[in-house]
C-alpha cells in the first residue's frame, strides 16, 4: 500500500465508525480512541469510503 491511514489521537471521539466498518483496519486503543493497526486490512479506495470520508470529525487521514 502506497499510503497508510493515520488516526490523529488527540481529535478522535471514539465514535467507532472507522473500527465498526473496518475491523481488520482499525480498532480501540485502551484510551477509547481509534487507532490503524492493520493498513493492509482493507483497500486505499474502502479505508477512503468507509473511514476518512466518514469520519464526523475529520481525524483519519493518509501519510
Amino acid at each position: 500500500m502506497e499510503k497508510e491511514p493515520f488516526v490523529d489521537q488527540e481529535m478522535c471521539i471514539g465514535c467507532g465508525i472507522c473500527v465498526n466498518n473496518l475491523p481488520d483496519v482499525f480498532h480501540f486503543t485502551a484510551n477509547g480512541k481509534a487507532a490503524c493497526f492493520d493498513p493492509n486490512g482493507d483497500t486505499e479506495e474502502e479505508i477512503q469510503l468507509q473511514a476518512i470520508d466518514m469520519c464526523p470529525v475529520t481525524c483519519i487521514h493518509w501519510k
